[in-house]
Protein backbone atom coordinates (compact mmCIF):
# COMPACT_ATOMS: atom_id res chain seq x y z
CA UNK A 1 0.00 0.00 0.00
CA UNK A 2 1.80 3.64 -1.29
CA UNK A 3 0.49 6.12 0.92
CA UNK A 4 1.85 9.55 -0.53
CA UNK A 5 1.29 12.58 1.84
CA UNK A 6 -2.43 11.30 2.36
CA UNK A 7 -3.10 13.99 5.33
CA UNK A 8 -1.71 16.55 3.95
CA UNK A 9 -4.47 18.97 3.88
CA UNK A 10 -6.80 17.92 6.63
CA UNK A 11 -6.83 19.35 10.04
CA UNK A 12 -4.64 18.56 12.75
CA UNK A 13 -6.98 17.18 15.10
CA UNK A 14 -8.43 15.12 12.55
CA UNK A 15 -4.89 14.12 10.89
CA UNK A 16 -4.27 12.94 14.24
CA UNK A 17 -7.40 10.65 14.90
CA UNK A 18 -6.91 9.23 10.87
CA UNK A 19 -2.81 8.50 12.18
CA UNK A 20 -4.05 6.52 14.85
CA UNK A 21 -6.91 4.69 12.82
CA UNK A 22 -4.17 4.20 10.11
CA UNK A 23 -2.23 2.97 11.93
CA UNK A 24 -4.49 -0.15 13.71
CA UNK A 25 -5.68 -0.98 9.66
CA UNK A 26 -2.23 -1.52 9.09
CA UNK A 27 -1.66 -3.95 11.98
CA UNK A 28 -5.08 -5.51 11.51
CA UNK A 29 -4.66 -6.02 7.49
CA UNK A 30 -0.87 -7.01 7.94
CA UNK A 31 -0.12 -5.32 4.78
CA UNK A 32 3.38 -4.08 3.47
CA UNK A 33 2.88 -0.23 3.88
CA UNK A 34 4.72 2.94 2.43
CA UNK A 35 3.85 6.26 4.20
CA UNK A 36 5.36 9.24 2.43
CA UNK A 37 5.36 12.62 4.31
CA UNK A 38 7.19 15.39 5.34
CA UNK A 39 5.49 15.76 8.95
CA UNK A 40 8.00 13.89 11.32
CA UNK A 41 5.37 13.25 13.68
CA UNK A 42 3.11 11.35 11.46
CA UNK A 43 6.42 9.31 10.34
CA UNK A 44 7.01 8.65 14.19
CA UNK A 45 3.68 7.51 14.87
CA UNK A 46 3.16 5.73 12.38
CA UNK A 47 6.42 3.76 11.07
CA UNK A 48 7.91 0.79 12.08
CA UNK A 49 11.14 1.79 10.35
CA UNK A 50 11.68 5.30 8.93
CA UNK A 51 13.83 6.14 5.99
CA UNK A 52 14.96 9.27 5.95
CA UNK A 53 15.49 10.75 2.25
CA UNK A 54 17.60 13.99 1.59
CA UNK A 55 18.10 15.30 -2.13
CA UNK A 56 17.31 11.64 -3.45
CA UNK A 57 20.17 10.46 -0.61
CA UNK A 58 19.54 8.23 2.40
CA UNK A 59 20.41 9.46 5.10
CA UNK A 60 19.44 6.95 7.24
CA UNK A 61 17.55 4.00 8.35
CA UNK A 62 15.84 2.89 11.68
CA UNK A 63 13.29 2.86 14.15
CA UNK A 64 11.67 6.00 15.21
CA UNK A 65 13.49 5.66 18.46
CA UNK A 66 16.74 4.96 17.18
CA UNK A 67 16.43 7.89 14.78
CA UNK A 68 15.50 10.27 16.90
CA UNK A 69 17.88 9.21 19.91
CA UNK A 70 20.99 8.42 17.41
CA UNK A 71 20.65 10.56 15.00
CA UNK A 72 23.26 8.95 11.81
CA UNK A 73 24.03 12.81 10.21
CA UNK A 74 23.57 16.27 11.13
CA UNK A 75 20.63 16.55 8.54
CA UNK A 76 18.43 13.95 10.59
CA UNK A 77 19.31 15.05 13.15
CA UNK A 78 17.86 18.66 12.48
CA UNK A 79 15.22 16.77 10.98
CA UNK A 80 13.46 15.18 13.04
CA UNK A 81 12.02 16.85 16.58
CA UNK A 82 12.57 20.13 17.67
CA UNK A 83 16.38 21.59 17.87
CA UNK A 84 18.34 24.55 18.46
CA UNK A 85 22.03 24.73 16.61
CA UNK A 86 24.95 26.27 18.51
CA UNK A 87 27.85 27.67 16.35
CA UNK A 88 30.57 27.43 18.82
CA UNK A 89 29.77 24.17 21.31
CA UNK A 90 32.44 25.01 23.45
CA UNK A 91 30.98 27.75 25.05
CA UNK A 92 28.84 25.92 26.52
CA UNK A 93 29.68 25.28 29.95
CA UNK A 94 30.13 21.64 30.73
CA UNK A 95 31.08 21.20 26.66
CA UNK A 96 34.22 22.94 26.82
CA UNK A 97 36.25 20.23 24.92
CA UNK A 98 34.45 21.09 21.82
CA UNK A 99 36.49 24.49 21.36
CA UNK A 100 38.35 24.91 18.74
CA UNK A 101 37.56 21.92 16.36
CA UNK A 102 34.74 23.79 14.09
CA UNK A 103 32.22 22.05 16.28
CA UNK A 104 29.00 22.91 16.39
CA UNK A 105 26.16 21.36 18.95
CA UNK A 106 22.57 20.72 18.38
CA UNK A 107 20.50 20.58 21.52
CA UNK A 108 17.40 19.33 21.65
CA UNK A 109 14.18 20.72 23.83
CA UNK A 110 14.47 18.09 26.02
CA UNK A 111 17.91 18.16 26.94
CA UNK A 112 17.70 21.52 28.73
CA UNK A 113 16.36 22.52 32.18
CA UNK A 114 15.66 25.93 32.59
CA UNK A 115 14.01 27.30 35.81
CA UNK A 116 15.18 29.83 39.11
CA UNK A 117 18.54 28.63 41.14
CA UNK A 118 16.68 27.15 44.05
CA UNK A 119 15.39 24.09 41.38
CA UNK A 120 19.12 22.96 40.97
CA UNK A 121 21.38 21.52 42.79
CA UNK A 122 24.56 21.41 40.50
CA UNK A 123 24.65 25.52 40.51
CA UNK A 124 28.35 24.90 38.68
CA UNK A 125 27.20 22.67 35.92
CA UNK A 126 24.27 25.90 34.80
CA UNK A 127 24.64 29.06 32.52
CA UNK A 128 22.94 32.47 33.41
CA UNK A 129 20.14 32.97 31.43
CA UNK A 130 17.26 35.25 30.25
CA UNK A 131 13.54 34.21 29.48
CA UNK A 132 12.68 36.34 26.01
CA UNK A 133 9.76 34.44 25.05
CA UNK A 134 6.68 31.98 26.75
CA UNK A 135 4.63 30.16 24.58
CA UNK A 136 2.02 28.05 25.83
CA UNK A 137 1.31 24.96 24.00
CA UNK A 138 -1.50 23.30 26.19
CA UNK A 139 0.42 20.94 28.56
CA UNK A 140 3.49 22.67 28.52
CA UNK A 141 5.28 26.11 28.03
CA UNK A 142 8.29 26.41 25.45
CA UNK A 143 10.69 28.31 26.60
CA UNK A 144 12.96 31.10 25.09
CA UNK A 145 16.37 31.79 27.07
CA UNK A 146 19.11 33.63 26.02
CA UNK A 147 22.29 32.44 26.82
CA UNK A 148 25.03 34.21 26.26
CA UNK A 149 24.86 34.64 22.14
CA UNK A 150 22.79 31.87 21.73
CA UNK A 151 19.10 31.18 21.65
CA UNK A 152 17.62 28.18 23.56
CA UNK A 153 14.72 26.66 23.27
CA UNK A 154 13.61 24.61 26.24
CA UNK A 155 9.84 23.20 27.78
CA UNK A 156 8.56 23.87 31.47
CA UNK A 157 6.25 21.89 33.21
CA UNK A 158 2.72 23.55 34.11
CA UNK A 159 3.47 22.09 37.34
CA UNK A 160 6.21 24.75 37.90
CA UNK A 161 6.16 28.10 38.77
CA UNK A 162 5.61 30.28 35.71
CA UNK A 163 8.36 31.93 34.07
CA UNK A 164 8.25 35.70 33.14
CA UNK A 165 9.83 37.30 29.71
CA UNK A 166 13.02 39.16 31.16
CA UNK A 167 13.20 37.07 33.89
CA UNK A 168 16.65 35.68 35.21
CA UNK A 169 17.00 32.07 35.05
CA UNK A 170 19.58 29.31 35.68
CA UNK A 171 19.70 27.05 32.32
CA UNK A 172 21.09 23.54 32.64
CA UNK A 173 21.94 21.63 29.14
CA UNK A 174 22.24 18.40 29.98
CA UNK A 175 23.53 17.07 26.42
CA UNK A 176 24.24 17.92 23.07
CA UNK A 177 24.71 16.19 19.69
CA UNK A 178 28.14 17.50 18.32
CA UNK A 179 29.27 17.37 14.90
CA UNK A 180 31.78 18.81 12.40
CA UNK A 181 32.78 18.06 8.86
CA UNK A 182 33.92 14.63 9.47
CA UNK A 183 31.90 13.18 12.67
CA UNK A 184 29.10 13.35 14.85
CA UNK A 185 28.41 12.14 18.58
CA UNK A 186 26.73 12.76 21.67
CA UNK A 187 27.90 14.25 24.78
CA UNK A 188 26.65 14.65 28.31
CA UNK A 189 27.73 18.07 30.34
CA UNK A 190 31.01 16.68 32.25
CA UNK A 191 30.12 18.91 35.14
CA UNK A 192 26.95 17.07 35.93
CA UNK A 193 29.14 14.22 37.22
CA UNK A 194 32.66 16.08 37.95
CA UNK A 195 31.27 19.16 39.05
CA UNK A 196 33.47 22.21 39.29
CA UNK A 197 34.93 22.60 43.35
CA UNK A 198 33.01 25.18 45.50
CA UNK A 199 35.67 27.22 47.38
CA UNK A 200 34.13 29.34 50.70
Amino acid sequence: LLLDEPFAAIDAKIRQELRTWLRELIERVGITSIFVTHDQDEAIEVADEIMVINQGRLEQKGTPWDIYKKPGTPFVASFIGESTVIEQAGSLRGFEEAAGVGTRALIRPEYIDVGPSEEFTLLSATEEGIVKHLHFRGSEWMVEVQVGDHRLMTYRSLEKSTLEPGQQVRVLVHRAYLYNDQSSWMVENRLKEDPMPIII
